[in-house]
Order: structure tokens, then sequence, then C-alpha cells
């Protein structure tokens, strides 16, 4: 007969974790809200992330509706450009009249249309999409392991060949009152691994008429600079750093910090792309004046 074998200690390690878990879990999310509900991949960075915190990047999300509505954006659209499986889409639908999100990923797609219907969320269109320069199909690859939503155009390789579509042409054809003007983009976030000087090339017209304000990641300072040249092209003057209490030191430092002085969020202007990791927002403008 069939049977698989674990010695007692292998059987005690796992089974202790297995208890963990099932009774901390739990306890933590008692005390989030009941929405949204997303379906995650248990394994990715993501997925561990929205099982522990409900959400992910919920403290930056918090300090951006709070921007959002005190510039009073609650009526304009939201371009979710690198969608991943609706984390920030879904978190911003109850701040946005419109959601138009971009996600050319196949699997991380359907996850992302699975959590618009659990959640219920009947404000947010997915177009399975890239956008880009020009029009092209493109080989896709993921760049960090443990992270299936971390796939990118910019590598130039991988066994995945996506659609990626030129910004301004797409909208024009798919979403021609935005396009046109008739509805206005109010907040862009672009996050797209390395890809964000392609997408800000191709939307170059969208931005200059929209005048949006724009959040992008930029993890190298190289790729943060090319990104930051088409948005100055495109008429964007001016960038913040999203900062974090303890953020300037180590892991150890930084919790350390937010124990003793507690956790503030908060958009800090700068001059250029900074060496370190950081996201950022690109405006016309001045934050304080924007709306």
């Amino acid at each position: 007969m069939s049977k698989i074998k674990e010695s007692r200690t292998t059987y005690a390690v796992r089974r202790a974790h297995d208890l963990l878990v099932k009774a901390i879990v739990p306890s933590v999310r008692r005390h989030l809200p009941p929405q949204p509900r997303l379906a995650v991949i248990p394994t990715d960075y993501l997925g561990i992330s929205i099982i522990g915190n409900g959400i992910y990047e919920r403290r930056e999300i918090a300090f951006l509706k709070r921007l959002f509505s005190d510039l009073g954006l609650s009526t304009e659209v939201y371009l979710d450009i690198g969608g991943n499986i609706g984390n920030h889409a879904i978190a911003f639908a109850d701040t946005f009249g419109e959601v138009v999100a971009f996600e050319p990923n196949p699997p991380i797609a359907s996850l992302f249309k699975t959590n618009l219907l659990l959640s219920g969320v009947t404000n947010v269109r997915l177009h399975e999409v890239g956008l880009g320069r020009t029009d092209a199909d493109l080989k896709f690859s993921l760049l960090q392991d443990g992270n299936d939503g971390s796939g990118s155009f910019a590598s130039g390789k991988g066994d995945l060949v996506l659609p990626v579509r030129q910004g301004d042409q797409y909208l024009a054809q798919h979403e021609p009152e935005i396009a046109s003007g008739a509805k206005r983009i109010g907040f862009v976030k672009c996050d797209v691994e390395g890809f964000e000087a392609d997408v800000f090339a191709g939307l170059r017209g969208t931005f200059a008429r929209h005048r949006p304000i724009l959040a992008f990641e930029s993890n190298h300072k190289a790729d943060g600079e090319k990104a930051w040249a088409e948005l100055r092209a495109a008429g964007f003057d001016t960038l913040s750093c999203l900062r974090e209490t303890g953020d300037d030191g180590s892991r150890p430092v930084q919790e350390l910090k937010r124990w003793v002085l507690g956790y503030s969020c908060w958009a800090e202007p700068i001059e250029s792309i900074p060496d370190r990791r950081c996201n950022l927002l690109a405006s016309f403008g001045p934050l304080a004046k924007q709306g």
C-alpha cells in the first residue's frame, strides 16, 4: 500500500507552522475592513501581503485617497497601467468616477476579473493589453521569483509574447470619451517594471491634454531618469517622492523609528530622481495647487 512519511521533527515543525499561521492570520483580519475581497496567489509576495493586511500598500493608498479627496478628483478617471490582480484599481474604485486598467498577462488578468466580481466593483474596465511607444507584440518575462505580477516587456526576453499598443491611439479607439477630453483623467498609476519610459512616450498627447497626477516606481535610477524625461516632454514639471517614517534607514532602524515615533506617509518635493528606490508622483505644478 502506498503511503507518505515525515520524520517526527519535520512533522512537528510543519504542524507548528500551520497552527501558528491559522491562529495569526484570522486574528489579524478581524481588524481589517471587509472590502476589498481579493483572490491571490498565496505564495506570491503580493498575495502574502494581502493575506496579512487585506490590501497591498494600504498606507500609501490611504495617503493618496486623502490627497485626491483634498484635490476634488472624485468625478474623474483613474488609469491603472500594470493593473496586476486589481489591488489598486479596486482600492480606488470608490475614490474616482471610473477606473480604466491595463494588464496584458493572461493569468494575472484573470485574477483581476475574478477580484472585480468578488468585490462587487462595477466602475472598473480592464483592457488586456500593454501600453507602449508603438504597436507591437513583445516578449514578456517574469522579473522576480516569488512575484507573479512582476512581469515586464523591458528585458526583451521571455516565453510569452503579448500585445502592446500605442497609448494615445489605443485610447482614441477604445476609450473615445477619455481621449477626447469629455471625461478627464485625474490620476495615473504606472507600475510596469522598467517599461515606464515606453508607456509614457505613447501617452504624451493624453498627458498634455488631461494634466493628471501620475505615480510611478523608480527601482533603478537610470530607468527612473528615462521615465522622468518622457514625462517632462509631456509637460510635467514637478516631482515628489512618497516618503514614510524611517525609510532612509535599514529595515531594523525603520521599524524602530516607527515604534518610537509612529507612522507617517507624505509627498516630499524633490529636484531629480533619487539614487534609492522610491515611489514617485509627477504633476503639473505643485500638488497643493492641483485641481
